[in-house]
């Protein structure tokens, strides 16, 4: 009767402590994925269906070196911000005046400064058909 009464407290006191690691997972996940806190900085038309969209981070101090994210999409009506925070830019970089440039679906981009991510393709809808453009880079980094 003693021995169950231990086991029983001890399923008990084992199945909060997974409770309470779950949550936190939980929580961490939800704090390092949330979305930046940008500003739309820039955007312009690349292609006839392509647009450039520039977002700059807001929550640097005077020790927080500016960052710039890049994204490509169709046009967006309104305001494209809460669209582009669902989105993964193509480029992050400490540059906010990058040359781009674009012909059918092959997109250059030139910049001189610091690059800390960059995919050579991306993904977006308009008017319902995929465009899928291939994007060059050229960098010349800064030390």
């Amino acid at each position: 009767m003693q021995n169950n009464i231990i086991i029983s407290r001890l399923h008990a006191a084992l199945t909060g402590v997974l409770l309470l690691l779950v949550a936190g997972y939980a929580c961490y996940q939800c704090y390092v994925n949330r979305a930046p806190e940008d500003a739309l900085y820039a955007q312009r038309r690349i292609t006839e269906s392509t647009f450039l969209y520039v977002t700059k981070y807001q929550s640097g101090g005077a020790t927080v070196s500016e960052v710039y994210r890049y994204y490509l999409d169709g046009a967006l009506p309104g305001d494209p911000m809460p669209h582009l925070k669902e989105r993964t830019p193509f480029l992050v970089t400490d540059v906010g005046e990058a040359k781009i440039s674009g012909y059918g679906n092959h997109i250059s981009v030139t910049l001189s400064g610091r690059v800390y991510a960059f995919t050579n393709s991306d993904l977006f809808y308009t008017d319902g058909v995929a465009v899928m453009p291939v994007i060059s880079l050229t960098a010349n980094g800064v030390r």
